[in-house]
Formats: C-alpha cells, structure tokens, sequence
C-alpha cells in the first residue's frame, strides 16, 4: 500500500519496541557515520554470512536510460521529450533536453549523471501529463 503511493516503509524499524530500543542504546553505538548500518551488521553477526554483512550498500537505481531510448524505446517516451512537448510545459530548457536526448540516441550517455537526468525528466514530464495538463482548460493559451 504505502510503494502504490510513492512512500517506503521499513516496517520493523517503526514498531514502538524497536524505537524504545534504540533510544536507550548509547549514543557511542549510534555515531558510526563512516560505517553504514553499524547496528544492524553488528546485531546480524554470526546470523548471515560474513560476505553479506560486510559488502556496501547496495541503492536501487532507475532504470538505465538505454531503456527509454533506443531501438525499444516505448512510444510515450518520444512525445514526452519531444521539443514542442518540452516547451509547452515549461519546466526544462528544450535545447538542454533534446542534447541529452540525441547524446542517448547516438550511445554517447556518459553515465549515471546523464542517467539520473533523463529518468528525471521523463518522470517530471509524466507527472505533467497526469496532474498538471491534464487539468488545464482546452484554451489556456499554450
């Protein structure tokens, strides 16, 4: 229920005995800020593999780029990028957003950052279509 609406629960860590817990822990055992989830490796020792407990973490990422542009690109995304469509909703600068699209078109994304921007976009624009333009009166003037 909460991931259909855009919000991550951690369940376990919202019970009122976990909170309470951890309260009452020394802030000694709380302040490991280079060791990420210090407590919880600490407490799960000897429960999982030491490979388990000792690798990074590991975030999720959007998907990649290629996936909104290439030979299987979905239809929506074309009209979503497109200059007109990017003009029209005002949010990001049509010059910018057409580059970063043929940088993707021509394999030349150079990475996360050019990832993260594209699904950025695209996710800024599908939220235009479905809450803003949506809404807006046939004859507003764009």
């Amino acid at each position: 229920m909460t991931m259909a609406h855009s919000v991550e629960g951690r369940y376990p860590f919202l019970d009122h005995r976990v909170i309470e817990f951890t309260q009452a822990l020394s802030p000694a055992l709380k302040m490991h800020v280079l060791t990420e989830k210090y407590l919880l490796k600490r407490a799960s020792k000897g429960m999982l593999p030491p490979a388990v407990i000792q690798r990074p973490k590991q975030p999720y990422r959007a998907p990649d780029g290629a996936s909104f542009i290439g030979p299987n690109s979905p239809e929506f995304v074309a009209e979503l990028l497109s200059e007109e469509r990017i003009r029209r909703d005002g949010i990001f600068d049509p010059p910018t957003v057409l580059g970063l699209a043929s940088k993707f078109k021509k394999g030349r994304a150079s990475g996360t950052r050019d990832n993260m921007a594209l699904v950025g976009i695209l996710s800024a624009q599908l939220l235009m279509q479905q809450f803003i333009s949506s809404t807006r009166p046939a004859n507003d003037g764009n």
